[in-house]
């Protein structure tokens, strides 16, 4: 399991009414505050509450749902009225987050602007994750730091972060649904999901906004088979007309990883037939030719917000 937020018991929390004979809520603060955390690799997470130069900065607001930019290319054929739709993408966009602090002095409040910059500035994109939405992560890089408002003992800081794809990821893949993928918002039926599977006929859901498509999106997408063949292996998405077939027969771990086919961790390419597998948005209806065994399908999901 991905360890994405701080394990620390000590979060603080907006003011919750207590019992006087009990004392006060030492971690309440005058608002709900979101943790946050980055990723170089989407693997591996750091949150800025596991820093002790960043101890009393914290996220007062966040995008709750980032705003989709799609960008649509047209071209004119011929005298033909209008224009014919040739490509879209989605552009990147503005998540704007402001941080609060309350420190001891104007030194105090320095070390902690400084520390502050010195996390979220970088040469390179990486991952960031709220944890008002915890299943999604976006890739982005901070452009701007506005200083909204200092005083003597604190400041009110936006920062602005590009979202370098234009769409949110999960935290994870359907090789790791229930800790990473489930959760508000995520398009799940309520007979939950599965994505391993021995037959010859399934369905897989694609639970994103978005058509998976290793080939010209570049999503990461990987089917895994694990059994044997005789011959004639085929896997097809009946939904999206795709497909990839392999003649001759094998034992073992086959794997289609984006475009690339691997036997038992060796290329396998020039013994299929250059076929790829994307997946539709919902419901995709999978048929396997000539196999025994398990077949998994592991991929992250993309959303719009």
């Amino acid at each position: 399991m991905i360890q994405v937020f701080s394990n620390r018991k000590d979060k603080k929390h907006l003011y919750q009414f207590t019992d006087l004979n009990e004392g006060t809520d030492e971690n309440g603060i005058s608002f709900e505050p979101i943790e946050v955390a980055i990723s170089g690799n989407g693997m591996d997470w750091q949150s800025m509450y596991d820093l002790p130069d960043l101890e009393n900065v914290y996220v007062a607001d966040s995008p709750y749902v980032a705003e989709a930019k799609p960008t649509d290319d047209y071209q004119k054929v011929g005298i033909n009225d209008g224009e014919r739709l040739i490509a879209s993408s989605y552009s990147q966009r503005e998540l704007k987050v402001e941080f609060a602090f309350e420190g001891l002095d104007k030194n105090d409040i320095k070390l902690s602007f400084d520390a502050l910059q010195r996390f979220f500035v970088s040469r390179d994109p990486y991952w960031i994750c709220f944890d008002n939405w915890p299943q999604r992560m976006y890739y982005v890089k901070a452009t701007t730091i506005e200083q909204t408002s200092f005083t003597t003992k604190g400041y009110f800081v936006t920062v602005t972060f590009t979202d370098q794809i234009g769409l949110s990821r999960s935290i994870g893949s359907t090789g790791d649904w229930d800790n990473h993928i489930k959760g508000f918002g995520n398009n799940e039926s309520n007979a939950g999901e599965n994505y391993m599977f021995t037959g010859s006929d399934f369905m897989v859901r694609n639970l994103s906004d978005v058509l998976i498509d290793p080939e010209r999106r570049g999503h990461p997408f990987r089917v895994i088979a694990n059994g044997s063949s005789s011959g004639k292996f085929k896997i097809t998405n009946q939904t999206t007309g795709d497909s990839i077939s392999r003649d001759k027969g094998f034992n073992g771990t086959w794997v289609l990883d984006g475009v690339n086919p691997y036997l038992n961790g060796k290329g396998d390419l020039v013994n299929t037939d250059y076929g790829v597998i994307t997946l539709d948005i919902g419901v995709n209806n999978i048929h396997v030719d000539n196999f025994s065994g398990k077949i998994t399908f592991d991929f992250p999901m993309w959303w719009l917000s």
